[in-house]
């Protein structure tokens, strides 16, 4: 079977599990998890995860640099607390998908 294939079954399933996850965070800090919310936390673990399948490092630091920036002026007022675990707990999650990937197969 095609490597890819195997790819994208590592990111739907890692999704399906980390929207569980994500879901307790919120819980934890009295947040309501919203499509929106759902939708941009998946495409930025699929970004991130990209960058690590074609070795290209340097678009985490790109990908930091977006989150602080659309940070800077955002007037929705998250707690530092809850940016911080969502953001740790959401590139953990991509470099497990990165490790599955990597030792799977």
């Amino acid at each position: 079977m095609d490597s890819n294939i195997y790819h994208i079954a590592i990111y739907v399933v890692g999704e399906l599990i980390s929207l569980g996850v994500f879901f307790l965070i919120t819980k934890m800090f009295q947040r309501s998890l919203t499509l929106s919310s759902i939708l941009r936390g998946a495409l930025e673990r699929g970004f991130l995860y990209i960058i690590l399948l074609v070795n290209l490092p340097q678009g985490m630091a790109f990908f930091g640099a977006l989150k602080i920036a659309t940070r800077l002026k955002d007037d929705d007022k998250i707690s530092n607390d809850y940016f911080l675990v969502g953001n740790l707990v959401s590139v953990l999650i991509v470099i497990g998908y990165y490790l599955m990937s990597q030792y799977s197969f």
